[in-house]
């Protein structure tokens, strides 16, 4: 008789995840990012995108060479209009229709604008001081620190 064996693998995660509300557009808030912090973060060639969905994450880089340490800024959010002809019994028929998808990287954190993650290498005083300096820009709502083990779509960070 064949046993069965499954194999279950935990994804330990190597990172400290700051979770950022804010109204601002990428570019921007990477610019206030990169004033206030003194950081070079950059706009990556490739945006994050899935196989099985047609949204794209806006990802911002930066690596520091001196402390070793990778950060990455990542759009929670993606919007994507889809354009549809009206049918036969519509108002406006033979008119294009266009319709607003809103995806999210994590879906149960969506009210969070943008995720900071960071490589293993900084201290949590360091990332408590990260935190105060992100806090203190005027255009951030909020930023704080959240446990990727909580979450439910960790995967989507690991890139």
């Amino acid at each position: 008789m064949a046993k069965l064996h499954t194999l279950t693998l935990e994804l330990e995660h190597d990172y400290t995840l700051i979770c950022i509300h804010t109204t601002l557009e990428d570019y921007r808030l990477a610019y206030y990012i990169n004033k206030s912090l003194n950081l070079r973060f950059f706009r990556n060639e490739t945006d994050l995108d899935f196989e099985n969905s047609k949204a794209s994450f806006s990802l911002f880089e930066y690596d520091d060479p001196t402390n070793f340490v990778t950060y990455y800024l990542i759009a929670n959010k993606s919007l994507l209009v889809e354009y549809k002809t009206a049918t036969k019994n519509a108002l406006f028929y033979n008119t294009l229709l266009g319709e607003t998808i809103v995806s999210y990287l994590v879906n149960d954190h969506k009210k969070v604008d943008f995720f900071l993650k960071i490589s293993e290498g900084l201290t949590k005083h360091q990332i408590n001081t990260l935190v105060e300096q992100l806090n203190s820009i005027k255009q951030v709502i909020t930023a704080f620190t959240i446990n990727p083990e909580q979450l439910k779509q960790k995967e989507h960070l690991i890139f």
